[in-house]
């Protein structure tokens, strides 16, 4: 039995039915535990700046949620192992969902943190199984389209956190909501127990040794961590230091997240049509293109918004092929850790991503931020080529 034949086998079998409905479950799941990150991340800079904490303070507060996620996500598949699927997105679900309304308690930075910090563990757990899940039950055939519909779902919580934020103002209201999204999310889960996956196993391979299990797809995970983040956090600041006013560039960010939405699916389709390691180094080279393009873009309106309109899709698209890749290349046994370092390679692009960036852009805002992704995209594009040769 082929790695690929086995990634499709979760244990059962399922009906063509059985199939759409676990899938739809997860799916629906993966957008309210964007939602809760989408909420979660804007509430932790409005109200430590509303408390007037130190900038570097802000910048903790901000890494926190990655660094929580980055040190559990080696230790949870084991603990997926043990207790199973559904149990697993419950409890981190509850977890989170708690750390919403302990937020609302409290009056300090350092606990605001401590609290962030916990509940993103606890978020994690959700996280890594919904993309187990989705690895597990999906077919070769339709892997590519079913994980885009997974991102958007995923990226679509997230973008709607903050309008949410904006809607209901101050007070109470947006730990409520933080608090009820992070717990409807694990509803369609408990609802759908009877069509969960079975992820209980003996002896989980380390995150460490799942790295060399599908080192392409560990490679898009990388990328798309770097090249998203970097993009959402710093492109509105690029777009300003072009001279581009603070409504267009915060237009620009608007176009990004509506292009890495609507493209996923189309990506999702070529991937499953298609080699996708050559998808991902196409992706890669278009990334370096535009990125070297969008310093002339930016003095153009009407060119602006559809290069970032492009550049959102290509983004999030590594994400989407990359964990594609992952379930076509690894076991059903090996599925759960095999997608935990899948993240831990995603939470690094994401930490090294915004700090080299940011650091470049204090010797030019626009050519620094450029040359950092770019450079980057590169070297990541030289591992991509070197890994996907034939073995001798």
């Amino acid at each position: 039995m082929t790695a690929s034949t086995q990634a499709e086998n979760p244990g059962r079998s399922f009906t063509p039915r059985e199939r759409a409905l676990s899938l739809a479950a997860v799916i629906a799941a993966s957008f309210g535990v964007g939602l809760a990150f989408g909420i979660g991340f804007p509430l932790t800079s409005l109200t430590l700046e509303a408390w007037n904490a130190p900038k570097w303070v802000l910048g903790v507060a901000g890494a926190a949620p990655a660094i929580a996620v980055m040190m559990v996500l080696p230790f949870l598949p084991a603990l997926v192992g043990r207790v199973g699927a559904v149990p697993a997105i419950a409890w981190g679900c509850l977890v989170a969902a708690l750390g919403f309304i302990a937020l609302s308690a409290v009056t300090s930075p350092a606990a605001w943190i401590a609290i962030r910090f916990v509940m993103s563990a606890g978020i994690a757990l959700p996280w890594l199984v919904g993309e187990t899940w989705i690895n597990t039950v999906s077919t070769g055939g339709t892997r590519g389209r079913v994980i885009a519909l997974y991102a958007i779902a995923f990226f679509s919580g997230f973008a709607v956190g903050p309008v949410l934020l904006a809607i209901l103002g101050d007070g109470m209201l947006p730990f409520a909501a933080g608090a009820a999204a992070t717990a409807l999310a694990g509803l369609p889960i408990v609802l759908a127990r009877h069509l969960a996956p079975d992820l209980t196993h003996d002896k989980p391979i380390e995150t460490r040794a799942a790295l060399a299990l599908a080192p392409i797809g560990m490679i898009g995970g990388f990328i798309g961590g770097f090249a998203e983040i970097s993009y959402i956090s710093l492109l509105p600041n690029v777009a300003l230091a072009s001279g581009t006013g603070e409504a267009d560039a915060l237009h620009l960010l608007t176009m990004l997240s509506i292009g890495g939405g609507l493209l996923q699916f189309p990506l999702g389709w070529l991937a499953d049509k298609f080699n996708k390691a050559s998808i991902s180094m196409i992706l890669a080279l278009a990334f370096v293109a535009l990125s070297a393009l969008l310093p002339f873009a930016l003095g153009r309106p009407l060119i602006a918004p559809v290069m970032a309109f492009f550049l959102g899709g290509i983004v999030l698209g590594f994400y989407t092929v990359g964990l594609s890749i992952v379930g076509e290349q690894v076991s059903a046994k090996d599925i759960a850790a095999a997608n935990a370092a899948f993240l831990v390679m995603y939470q690094a692009g994401a930490i090294l991503g915004p700090l080299a960036a940011g650091a470049a852009m204090s010797i030019d805002p626009i050519t620094g931020f450029i040359a950092t992704v770019s450079g980057l995209m590169l070297l990541s594009a030289l591992a991509l080529y070197v890994f996907s040769r034939p073995k001798q």
